[in-house]
């Protein structure tokens, strides 16, 4: 490498070090994802560790390492936050060195077209700020291209090796990583591997990383074989929303983390209206990277073939996943092929031979992607994390909260806001006297001698009649005795409710159950979060007086006082 292009990359790793760095810090804190993540790592390693694992769907290595940056930095949500963007850099500086590998000689401008590709990707650099295992998955999964690539240009026992290294790592860092994993490892042994070295491969790579993976496949095959969770509880499947995933990975507009349309047209059209914005930032950017990718596809190397096959092999199967209801068919779910789709895009804009036209669609493509970065208030640097658990923490403080006051917690268990409350102050005793009602102990309100294993199964069929009746004992019950007879005249009572899962007034719940397809094509979490959470508001509009109610992100704190 010489000077120049040092200098070139050297730039391209500060602006995306810059980029990540900025609103690293959020004010609205960790969202549920991301505290569970923390509380998982926080455990004692140890029995504790291996229990916390067991209740999260994802392998343990990035919770190993986050525990390992912990004790270095500790745990204070920058610090955290810092703990992915460190993998996310790494995964930059990576992908320039892949991209040599992959065009040997003639590699030095697509490694700088991918690198700067990588540093100003929103999708990217998103999971740079959040504590989450998709960084570190990026960061593996460009390592295992490296050394693939390195099989081809050297087969040799050293890169059979460290490929399966890489392999196990991905592995153990993402549940659907084996998918990846089993296809680059197919496609490798198709286009990369001589006869005389297929056994060596054989034996360093498949059959190192299927050992090694052995004591995972328990959980690798709860995840893929669940019944019934997936399918009905989060979200039907929709092939309209399969093509945000080209926007999340070539425009600086996130839908699939967002989730700002529910259809791909809904997106630039709805009632005759067309949406401009959304044309330039998100259609325009994404235009030019697929065209980029395409020509990109188009240029014969011997890697192509191995790339083509991993990429589409692990697309279709998520994709199949989904439409058997598995898996919700989302852009970070598939981040092992992230980097093979600006590869190709970085490799196809060299590739194209007029200047100016490289000129004007590299303009354009940067110019947008910075701008939309720096300007937007959905951008990945600026998006609010709407279910951050600190914002409801804040509005109770200013709603004024006491010390014999009551919380009521829907969706998400108390303790989920501990990390935010100040346990010195006396008004905090009413978080350790808070009930809940959670996605994971509703089964108990809506139907007694109900599990929520059985719920997850067949709760569709099992919930119908409640959803459409206008009387629930067992909730009423509860009401009484934990929440309403518990205060004292004078005493407030807060219901913290998440309105991103309980937007259905009663009347709609009702209709919908009473509806067969209707019914069907709604999501169970919906019908069970907006039950309880009118169901519980008609009951203590009845016994308490109603004070009003303020929201904060995707929450909405209503206020009842005891008379």
């Amino acid at each position: 490498m010489n000077k120049k292009n040092f200098l070139y990359l050297v730039l391209i790793l500060l602006a995306a070090t810059l980029l990540r760095l900025w609103h690293i810090d959020k004010p609205e804190g960790m969202w549920n994802d991301e505290y569970l993540t923390w509380k998982i790592a926080n455990a004692k390693l140890g029995t504790d560790f291996f229990v916390a694992l067991k209740t999260n769907c994802h392998a343990p290595l990035h919770y190993l390492y986050l525990k390992l940056w912990m004790f270095i930095f500790h745990d204070s949500d920058k610090a955290l936050r810092l703990s992915s963007l460190v993998p996310g850099v790494l995964g930059i500086i990576v992908m320039y060195f892949a991209a040599l590998e992959y065009k040997k000689k003639e590699g030095i401008n697509t490694a700088l077209a991918v690198a700067l590709i990588c540093a100003i990707s929103s999708f990217l650099i998103y999971f740079s700020q959040e504590i989450r295992i998709y960084s570190l998955t990026f960061f593996i999964t460009t390592l295992m291209l490296l050394y693939a690539f390195k099989i081809f240009n050297n087969p040799s026992k050293k890169n059979f090796a460290l490929y399966s290294i890489f392999s196990l790592c991905l592995i153990l860092t993402h549940t659907i990583g084996f998918v990846f994993v089993f296809f680059s490892t197919a496609a490798l042994l198709v286009f990369a591997v001589p006869k005389k070295k297929a056994k060596d491969f054989l034996l360093l790579s498949i059959l190192g990383v299927i050992i090694l993976a052995l004591p995972f496949v328990p959980l690798i095959a709860k995840i893929l074989f669940k019944t019934g969770y997936f399918s009905q509880w989060w979200a039907p499947f929709n092939f309209s929303r399969t093509l945000f995933l080209f926007t999340d990975v070539y425009s600086p507009v996130l839908n699939d983390t967002a989730h700002v349309y529910n259809t791909f047209s809904d997106a630039f059209y709805k009632n005759g209206i067309v949406n401009v914005g959304y044309f330039i930032f998100a259609i325009i950017p994404t235009l030019i990277g697929l065209t980029c990718f395409i020509k990109g596809i188009l240029n014969p190397k011997k890697m192509q073939g191995y790339l083509l096959m991993t990429l589409l092999c692990t697309l279709l199967t998520v994709l199949i996943a989904a439409m058997a209801g598995k898996i919700v068919f989302v852009t970070k779910y598939m981040i092992e092929i992230v980097p093979i789709f600006l590869l190709f895009a970085a490799d196809g804009f060299v590739s194209f031979k007029s200047k100016g036209f490289k000129i004007t669609i590299a303009t354009i493509f940067v110019v947008i992607s910075l701008f939309y970065t720096a300007v937007s208030a959905t951008s990945a640097v600026r998006m609010v994390r709407e279910e951050g658990q600190r914002l409801p923490v804040v509005k109770l403080s200013e709603m004024g909260l006491k010390k014999n006051d009551k919380i009521l917690f829907l969706y998400y268990p108390k303790d989920w806001y501990y990390k935010y409350v100040d346990f010195n102050n006396p008004v905090s005793e009413a978080y350790l006297n808070a009930e809940y009602i959670t996605k994971h102990n509703f089964s108990y309100f809506l139907k007694t001698g109900m599990s929520t294993t059985q719920a997850y199964k067949d709760g569709k069929n099992i919930l119908r009649p409640v959803f459409a009746s206008s009387y629930n004992q067992t909730l009423e019950e509860w009401l009484n005795l934990f929440v309403t007879y518990t205060l004292k005249p004078g005493d407030s009572l807060f219901v913290v409710d998440l309105t991103s899962v309980s937007f259905f007034p009663m009347d709609v719940i009702n209709n919908i159950a009473k509806d067969e397809n209707a019914y069907k094509n709604t999501p169970l979490l919906y019908l069970v979060m907006s039950y309880i959470k009118n169901y519980s508001l008609e009951k203590l509009y009845s016994t308490l007086v109603y004070k009003g109610y303020q929201d904060t992100g995707s929450w909405r704190i209503y206020k009842f006082t005891k008379g």
